[in-house]
């Protein structure tokens, strides 16, 4: 047993055994090992417990982090297609001469998209 759990254990006897008294010298003894025998048991219980919370809040930030990073790329797929959207109209409008301003292809917003998670890291984060 770790320090830690051993003296939580010792620490959880003493606190019940101080409650209990009155007894003979036979049975307190047989009452200690009860007792401390309990108290390793809880603690175990609690370590055990312990880990698994841990186990389930890394999961947990996992499933955030895969999520913020889809979200991520579902954006940068939209601006993409807002992009090609606005350079084919800039094109169409290029050809028809239709409206007082021309936009040119050049002036059209440029999309670049990361297929790395760190954008989503960073929501996360924040």
């Amino acid at each position: 047993m770790k320090s830690d759990n051993k003296s939580l254990s010792n620490e959880i006897s003493a606190v019940v055994l101080g409650k209990l008294h009155g007894l003979n010298a036979k049975s307190a003894k047989k009452l200690v090992k009860a007792v401390d025998e309990a108290s390793k048991d809880i603690v175990k219980k609690f370590a055990k417990l312990q880990k698994e919370e841990a186990e389930e809040q890394e999961k947990e930030a996992k499933k955030a982090l895969k999520k913020a990073a889809e979200k991520a790329g579902k954006v940068a797929k939209a601006k993409e297609k807002a992009a090609e959207k606005a350079a084919l109209d800039a094109k169409i409008a290029i050809v028809t001469n239709d409206g007082a301003e021309v936009v040119t292809p050049a002036a059209a917003p440029k999309v670049t998209a990361k297929k790395t998670a760190e954008p989503a890291a960073e929501a996360v984060k924040a």
